[in-house]
């Protein structure tokens, strides 16, 4: 975030805190997120585990009067519409419209509910490519919940898939915490990853199966990381230019001259690291090049998506000015996509 973005952030902070009657001194974040873990702590201790995290969102949706329902085709947002009383189908009447591209759910408040209706309703957009986010969209709304009391000030509160604002960054940052609560999700990642502590596709696939079934491959493999006690990396890349490049071809006066048009080239889009390799300060950087000798550029290569694997040397990945990121040899698995990337997860080797 910019500076102003930064004290924007920190004022948010600050609003939500006393909201919630923590102290607004030392690291704020920390403590919203502390308090809203031990809200989810007291529900599970006093109710006890349900088998997987999508059922522990339901549960801890009802105890804060929270209703979920999960929008997949037009027909589901027409019985809605039918439940509904006319005066809350008057308030929610453009649901349809708000379920655009850009809309990952939408929370209403019932006006004109049955006593065994439940206050909140959480509308979760599942169609398309929303369907990858919906188990993040649920626990982004139940922290909207969470934050917000009974202090909710809108009738309907439409959440984007692009949210810059503070509000929604803070909300993001708590439900990642809560949506891989580690006292059930750690003992299954201990347990899948066994002795080598070793990160791999298989291994992601089978702690998801098990304990987060709804959520998707990219969230459960950077939820893992954070469980890795050794040096490791979860990178997704594909083709692209870099930052001078690109804005050569968006600046008019730029386009006249007579150069030949830059080439596109395999580039990490983004890069999730264990707390391990951040602790090293080897960090593979968004928008560097993928050698063409790693076994990255190879999995991309594979049009049939088949897994690669193998060792190779970390000096070869160097930054714009020229310099390696690293020394040493990684342990590469790299797996072709549906969507024209790459995704890779490496290992230093020790």
């Amino acid at each position: 975030m910019s500076r102003v973005d930064d004290e924007l952030y920190e004022v948010e902070l600050r609003r939500v805190a006393g909201r919630l009657g923590l102290s607004r001194t030392g690291n704020i974040e920390d403590k919203i997120i502390g308090h809203c873990l031990e809200r989810l702590r007291s529900r599970v201790s006093a109710h006890g585990k349900p088998e997987t995290l999508s059922g522990l969102a339901t549960e801890f949706a009802t105890s804060l009067d929270m209703r979920i329902t999960e929008v997949r085709e037009q027909d589901d947002i027409d019985a809605i519409l039918d439940e509904v009383t006319p005066v809350e189908k008057a308030a929610i009447v453009g649901l349809k419209k708000e379920f655009g591209e850009d809309t990952d759910a939408v929370t209403f408040l019932r006006l004109d509910r049955k006593p065994w209706d439940q206050a909140y309703w959480a509308i979760i957009n599942c169609q398309g490519w929303h369907e990858y986010r919906r188990y993040f969209s649920k626990w982004h709304e139940i922290v909207h919940r969470l934050l917000e009391g009974d202090q909710m000030s809108f009738a309907f509160r439409h959440t984007k898939a692009d949210r810059p604002e503070p509000e929604e960054v803070l909300v993001d940052r708590v439900a990642a915490r809560l949506a891989f609560y580690s006292d059930m999700f750690e003992p299954v990642v201990r347990d899948e990853f066994g002795r080598d502590d070793r990160l791999t596709f298989d291994a992601i696939d089978r702690v998801r199966e098990r304990i987060a079934p709804d959520a998707s491959r990219e969230a459960t493999a950077i939820a893992c990381l954070q469980h890795i006690s050794a040096p490791a990396w979860f990178l997704q890349c594909r083709q692209g230019l870099k930052v001078s490049e690109e804005r050569r071809l968006n600046d008019p006066q730029m386009s006249f001259l007579p150069e030949a048009p830059p080439e596109v080239k395999l580039r990490v889009r983004s890069g999730s690291s264990s707390p391990a390799a951040e602790d090293l300060g080897i960090r593979f950087h968004p928008n560097m090049r993928v050698p063409e000798s790693s076994i990255v550029t190879l999995g991309f290569n594979d049009s049939w998506g088949l897994p690669k694997q193998g060792m190779e040397a970390l000096h070869a990945w160097e930054t714009s000015s020229g310099g390696p990121i690293g020394s040493g040899e990684i342990h590469v698995e790299a797996v072709r996509t549906g969507n024209d990337e790459v995704w890779a997860i490496a290992h230093l080797a020790v």
